[in-house]
């Protein structure tokens, strides 16, 4: 039963691991075509697009902000 319990448990760490590494990556991806495109990147991580307009009102087709 437990090593039934560690498989599982080995399971669900990998894949959260590899989930984390592509949204990371698609999130990479969408802040390099805002930096070119706007030529501006906002300071620190998050509440700071305002100093950037460009970066701000980016949007998809879906109406949602296209930069992270």
């Amino acid at each position: 039963m437990k090593t039934v319990f560690a498989a599982l448990l080995f399971v669900a760490v990998l894949w959260n691991f590899s989930f984390i590494q592509t949204t990371m990556a698609d999130g990479l991806k969408y802040c390099g075509i805002c930096c070119q495109e706007c030529n501006c990147v906002p300071s620190w991580t998050f509440g700071h697009k305002d100093e950037c307009p460009c970066y701000r009102d980016k949007k998809n087709s879906k109406g949602e902000f296209k930069c992270p």
